[in-house]
């Protein structure tokens, strides 16, 4: 195989994980949808993603925030959480976080977000090919 027959193969990802780290929070709404796009592209890459939010970031998660958060380029985060979602991204939640910084009662966080023990980012961390902090 000559070296652009093996260039202009797609890359295969099977089996490939990302762990991507969200410590920023609805403060800095700009600065928060380019995660949630870079996750659903990995995960449309059949790369296995997850989102692990901690200190100020899970407030993004919260059930009807999103919609509030406007952006300067348009529109709110909600779409770009919700791509991220219907492509597969996992996301996990720091239970300290939510609980203790945030204040975000059980149940708050919209659906298909996991609350996780603060433990599980290193487990994570340890399991991904690449780990990615925004």
């Amino acid at each position: 195989m000559s070296t652009s027959e093996a260039a202009a193969r797609p890359p295969d990802n099977a089996g490939k994980k990302i762990l991507m780290i969200m410590t920023t929070g609805p403060e800095e709404p700009d600065k928060t949808y380019a995660p949630f796009y870079t996750a659903a592209l990995m995960a449309a890459m059949e790369i296995d993603t997850t989102m692990y939010f901690l200190m100020h970031a899970p407030e993004l998660l919260v059930k009807g925030r999103a919609e509030t958060l406007p952006l300067k380029k348009g529109g709110n985060l909600k779409m770009f959480i919700d791509m991220a979602q219907e492509n597969g991204v996992k996301f996990f939640a720091c239970s300290e976080s939510c609980r203790d910084l945030c204040e975000i009662p059980e149940g708050g966080l919209r659906d298909g977000v996991k609350m996780v023990g603060s433990a599980t980012l290193a487990d994570l961390a340890l399991e991904a090919d690449s780990v990615i902090s925004f």
